[in-house]
């Protein structure tokens, strides 16, 4: 497809994920880098939507650059981009329907499972262009939690309602009135993405965004599975002439885990937290609310202040209005200490 000059996105301009995701750091991310500086390796264990990953000031020469994730189809999005960016766009745009959301919904859940993993572990490059369109078709398609999949199911290749249907009242919302709704005009949450409107622009649009990705990804390593695999001496590396090592450490905070779709253990924030006190030569950033890691402060960690973010819909929880904080090595630059910025 011809992507013309002015869709262009310039490798200058500050790239964010096509997809809204719970816990993103975009807000963080400057001075998350303020206190890495800038290390010849670098290395999320928990990627998400990468957020700090594509803020990185630019930088010229070599660098060895890891992203990992449990999540199979976030892992699978990622690579699709990073090596099929124009058939990823394919396949994530189009008009918004109902059937069509919760049919592929459908189809994505029915395959999230060990073997989805397996493949992923098993191979280095790879990677479903088709998936990774529809799970950003979902991801900016639903309002709520995207991944309920409600009572849709693939029965015998044919996508069924497992629940009895309703009577055609309630203001005629039927059988999706608890489902996540597509509303403004089919434009979801996400109507401020690449992808959407542009007055009939939108493949394109989102062509050129997908190709701007994958040149920022071009000799990123992206690895799904357990986080520790990606933190053992014979995975962090650097380069000969900038041996620093820098870790951001963005793990599922200790609330509900059922806000993470990969997220089973429940121990995983003090899992990883442990691990802190016992790395020493890394520039390592930890994000976690309030108190949670105050800990490594008596080991000469520092601590950020700032508030906590919105999140995407799941401000359900009580402990999303407390404050956001980092906490840094202290082979860490100093950094600022209002991270988020005060509340207003």
């Amino acid at each position: 497809m011809a992507v013309s000059k002015r869709l262009r996105f310039s490798m200058t301009a500050p790239l964010n994920a096509p997809f809204p995701y719970f816990g993103g750091k975009r807000r963080a991310a400057q001075l998350v880098w303020d206190a890495l500086g800038d290390p010849g390796g670098y290395v999320e264990p928990f990627c998400g939507s990468a957020a700090v990953l594509l803020a990185r000031p630019r930088f010229t020469g070599r660098r060895v650059e890891t992203l990992n994730d449990a999540d199979g189809w976030l892992v699978n999005t990622w690579r699709a981009i990073q090596h099929a960016p124009d058939q990823v766009a394919t396949h994530a745009h189009g008009p918004v329907t109902e059937i069509d959301y919760h049919a592929r919904l459908a189809w994505l859940q029915e395959r999230r499972g060990p073997d989805l993993i397996a493949w992923l572990e098993g191979d280095p490059e790879a990677h479903d262009p088709k998936a990774a369109g529809w799970w950003l078709y979902v991801a900016a398609c639903g309002i709520g939690d995207p991944w309920d999949p409600g009572p849709w199911r693939i029965i015998d290749g044919h996508l069924r309602n497992t629940r009895e249907l309703p009577h055609l009242g309630n203001a005629g919302k039927g059988v999706n009135r608890a489902l996540p709704h597509l509303g403004d005009a089919g434009q979801g949450v996400n109507r401020e993405l690449p992808h959407l409107g542009d007055a009939g622009q939108g493949a394109e649009r989102l062509t050129a965004y997908m190709r701007a990705l994958a040149d920022r990804l071009t000799r990123v390593r992206i690895t799904c599975g357990d986080w520790q695999r990606v933190l053992k001496p014979s995975v962090l590396r650097a380069t000969a002439t900038n041996p620093a090592i820098g870790i951001f450490r963005d793990p599922p905070y200790e609330v509900r885990a059922d806000l993470y779709a990969a997220t089973t253990d429940s121990d995983i924030s003090a899992q990883v937290r442990a691990w802190c006190t016992s790395a020493n030569g890394y520039r390592i950033v930890r994000a976690g609310y309030d108190q949670d890691h105050d800990a490594l402060l008596e080991l000469g960690w520092t601590k950020t202040e700032g508030k906590a973010g919105g999140g995407a819909g799941y401000n359900t929880d009580p402990k999303a209005g407390r404050r956001e904080r980092l906490w840094l090595s202290p082979e860490c630059h100093i950094a600022q200490p209002d991270l988020f910025g005060s509340a207003s």
